[in-house]
């Protein structure tokens, strides 16, 4: 016997009745999680759509953007960072900046 060493505690295992309350209860907690997930969102909308176009390109967004951006957390797949002004700095091959 090893020392410390304990079985990993199954799901499997444990008796019908458990399961389900254990399923019950993380569906009870979605819900207010789910609620506030789209608070947040609307919230985080309503003040992106406030902010004028150059403060929404200053972060990097177009206003047509804002909708995804909110409800996805980040950009979709592909898109590219914008580039840096040539005064700045340059991208090297692996796509990280250095400065000049």
């Amino acid at each position: 016997m090893l020392i410390g060493h304990t079985e990993p505690d199954l799901i499997a295992d444990h008796p019908d009745s458990s399961r389900f309350v254990a399923a019950t209860v993380e569906m009870c907690l979605a819900v207010p999680r789910a609620l506030a997930r789209i608070i947040r969102i609307r919230r985080d909308r309503a003040l992106l759509y406030e902010l004028p176009d150059y403060l929404l390109r200053d972060i990097g967004i177009n206003r047509s953007e804002i909708q995804s951006i909110t409800w996805l957390g980040g950009r979709g797949v592909g898109h590219q960072p914008p580039l840096p002004e040539a005064n700045h700095g340059s991208v090297d091959i692996a796509g990280e900046y250095l400065l000049i």
